[in-house]
Parts: C-alpha cells; sequence; structure tokens
C-alpha cells in the first residue's frame, strides 16, 4: 500500500467524514481556519486537499460563503449527467422521464462486474422511458444494488422531487460525482424500437454508463438506447 502525502491523507479523512454524514448535502464544510486546527494541518495543505474534491465534484466553492458539500439539482443534472439534444441544438431540456418497470431480480454477470457485487446478488433492474417535446427519444434499463437501495419503490420514483440521482441522494444518502460512459453503435429491437418509433434493425446509439459515489464506488449501472433520428448525443470538455 503506498503512502499518503499529508493533502492525500487530509482529502482521506474528509471524504470519510462526508461518506458517514457528517456534512449533509448542501451544508458547508467548517471554515478553514477551524478545519486545519481540526486536522492539525497547514490551511496550504487543507486548501490543496480541497482543490481535488472541487476538481471530482465533490464539493463546490460559493464566492464569499465557503464550500459545500455537492448537491444534485437541475443545473448539475443537464451540465454534467444528461447529453442528449435536437441535432445542431447546443441547449439541454430536462427529459419527461416515465416508470416503465422496477422488478426484483439476480445480477447477471455483467451487472455484477459493474456494481462490482456478486453474480447472482439481489439487484432492483429499473426501465424508462425518456421523452423530450413529447416525443420517446431514449430509454434507460438501470441495475441497482438491493444492499445500497433496500426499500426502493414504484412510489420512490413516480413521486419524487427532483431528479433520480436527487432521489437516490435524498432518501438513500447516495450521491452520485461523476460517471463513466461508453458509447456503441446498435439496432432498436423490437421492444425498444416499438417505444422509439424505429424498426426493429434502425440503428441507435447505447450508451453504457457506471454512476460513481464519493469513494468511486459503482453506485448505479444504466444502458440507455437513443434514437438518433432527430437527436444526438452532446459533450463538452474542457481542456
Amino acid at each position: 500500500m503506498r503512502n499518503l502525502t499529508a493533502y492525500q491523507e487530509v482529502k482521506q479523512k474528509i471524504t470519510e467524514d462526508l461518506v458517514r454524514g457528517r456534512y449533509p448535502m448542501g451544508q458547508a464544510l467548517p471554515a478553514e481556519k477551524d478545519l486545519s486546527k481540526e486536522l492539525d494541518v497547514s490551511i496550504g495543505t487543507l486548501r490543496k486537499a480541497v482543490d481535488e474534491l472541487v476538481a471530482e465534484g465533490i464539493v463546490v466553492r460559493r464566492q464569499g460563503r465557503g464550500t459545500y458539500v455537492v448537491e444534485h439539482d437541475l443545473k448539475r443534472l443537464l451540465y454534467y449527467f444528461f447529453h442528449i439534444v435536437k441535432h445542431d441544438a447546443e441547449k439541454k431540456v430536462y427529459p419527461k422521464v416515465e416508470l416503465v418497470s422496477l422488478n426484483s431480480a439476480s445480477a447477471n454477470k455483467e451487472e455484477a462486474s459493474k456494481l462490482e457485487i456478486k453474480e447472482g446478488a439481489p439487484v432492483w433492474r429499473v426501465t424508462n422511458r425518456l421523452s423530450l417535446e413529447g416525443q420517446c427519444v431514449m430509454i434507460d434499463q438501470i441495475t441497482l444494488d438491493k444492499q445500497r437501495f433496500k426499500n426502493l419503490t414504484r412510489a420512490d420514483f413516480i413521486d419524487r422531487k427532483g431528479s433520480i440521482y436527487q432521489m437516490y441522494q435524498m432518501e438513500y444518502g447516495q450521491t452520485v460525482v461523476r460517471s463513466s460512459e461508453r458509447l456503441r453503435a446498435g439496432l432498436a429491437g423490437k421492444q425498444h424500437g416499438d417505444w422509439l418509433g424505429l424498426s426493429p434493425d434502425a440503428p441507435v446509439i447505447v450508451i453504457r454508463r457506471v454512476a460513481l459515489g464519493i469513494q468511486d464506488e459503482p453506485l448505479e449501472w444504466r444502458v440507455s438506447t437513443l434514437n438518433t433520428t432527430q437527436h444526438e448525443y452532446f459533450s463538452e470538455l474542457v481542456a
């Protein structure tokens, strides 16, 4: 095991406090002078640790107010996690999400690998249809570890206030801070084709995403099927 530098140890301690719920979502961290005194480190070491947490999207600095634990909202969802727009459009619009099904199942090999659980472990499988301007444009198939989301119900999805990631955070204490995505070409298939208004052999984009938590733990495995007739995947990279 590699030795940690002073700022990495500080980062680890703050992260552990976040996971334990010492600093709830949306709450400010203690003032720098107080936190550096508590952790017995210099202000410079503390700032370096917090800089990394900011870069990873775990906390956010607010000018003149302090550093706050990240909280999911519509702006964050659209900027970081939803990348579907009409052809040649740059403005992102929040989709209408319709729950199709929520079922209990046993993790298959791929689900187990992506969620880092044992094959056959209990999981939830969720299917959602996402619509923009009244048109179904994407199907989400979501897998969740039952150990993290033990009491999940249809009502959690249907009656939630805000996005699914907000629900994960507010109801289950599971904060998605980043995602790892891979895109590939595919065919719609019969069921998805019916929902998306496509023939079964129509081309689609398949987006495979693992949503990761504060300690880089996998919280959600999602496979999304996108109708590219009028919409496309849009992402901005900052150099």
